[in-house]
């Protein structure tokens, strides 16, 4: 039998997506690979393996081969920066390399890797919407999108040199939604919320269920190359924050950005300085070769996605807030 593997299944995605693929294709079609078990009433095979681990790529190799893998789903990434940057770069990195080597070698037919718009970095010299072949920053001073970008570069690596097997990029814009924690959901446990001065940027927020459709669509049609996954319309920060009945308060740009790395250093702040720019300027993603290569088409807008979040976290949202048509 011909089964499909899933990594990272301990994440917020990779868990909703192996619950998907058991629901749509049988427990016996699907393994799961992480280091934690999925939820036992699932009743898939579980493969306890550390990516970050030395050899851990060979013993990929090995379970691919006795499984009779034939796709991948790679959904082991961190949303959230980490403490310890050494293991996030071991496990999204080195990890990624390790699943790709495997995957060619065993002979899977199609990868799928979980990316992020983020990759794309929030520069105040960015388009107002970034395709697919769009210029990455050559080297991300964060190192949370640095981690990410060599991911995405060691599955292109992987793509040339073995025309034979798919190799899919998913790069989705944030997610948010019930059960999503992420930088921005950080925004949403407080009543006052730092902004920066003078910068009020355009927002994609995706619902987790479009994020699912999304990877089914690739399951589907196995389009090649970088894809991106987003909303049907952007929604601006201060909208976002009116909407959660928050109240935004304005700081210098400076003042941010050492003040979140001084909080992050202290262990009491949600992310460091370099993530004040995704606060500052657009990454804003086209999403219109997924709809061209997968027919892929977000169900939900940022705002609906928004809405959603706040109704499961029991917030009572304000009536009315901004939308930009993309």
């Amino acid at each position: 039998m011909a089964r499909v593997a899933v990594t990272g299944v301990g994440s917020f995605l990779g868990s909703r997506v192996l619950r998907r693929l058991v629901e749509s294709r049988g427990a016996e079609a699907v393994i799961a690979v992480d280091v934690a078990p999925p939820a036992a009433a699932l009743g898939v095979r579980h493969h306890r393996l550390d990516l970050a681990a030395p050899a851990a790529d060979q013993r990929l190799l090995e379970l691919l081969r006795a499984d009779e893998v034939r796709t991948v789903v790679h959904a082991a990434q961190f949303t959230n920066p980490q403490r310890d940057a050494a293991h996030a770069h071991e496990l999204e990195s080195i990890g990624t390399l390790g699943v790709m080597a495997a995957s060619a070698a065993a002979g899977v037919e199609h990868v799928i890797v979980r990316s992020f718009t983020a990759v794309y970095g929030a520069r105040g010299q960015n388009p107002a919407f970034l395709g697919e072949d769009a210029a990455l920053p050559a080297g991300p001073g964060l190192a949370w999108a640095r981690d990410k970008l060599e991911a995405c570069q060691h599955a292109a690596a992987f793509a040339r040199r073995f025309p034979r097997m798919a190799v899919t990029v998913l790069r989705f814009a944030p997610l948010l939604g019930p059960g999503v924690r992420n930088f921005y959901t950080g925004l949403f446990d407080r009543r006052v919320v730092p902004v920066v001065m003078g910068y009020d940027p355009l927002l994609q927020l995706l619902h987790p269920d479009d994020a699912l459709d999304a990877v089914d669509a690739a399951l589907a049609r196995a389009p090649r190359g970088p894809i991106n996954v987003v909303p049907r319309r952007a929604i601006p920060l201060l909208a976002m924050l009116h909407t959660a009945a928050k109240i935004p308060l304005p700081v210098p740009h400076p003042l941010a950005a050492l003040a979140a790395d001084a909080l992050w250093a202290a262990g009491l702040g949600p992310a460091p300085g370099g993530f004040v720019d995704y606060a500052r300027f657009p990454f804003l993603a086209d999403g219109a070769r997924a709809e061209r290569e997968m027919g892929f088409t977000a169900r939900r807008t940022s705002r609906e996605a928004l809405l959603d979040y706040l109704r499961h976290r029991g917030h009572q949202p304000a009536p009315h807030g901004a939308e930009v048509h993309a």
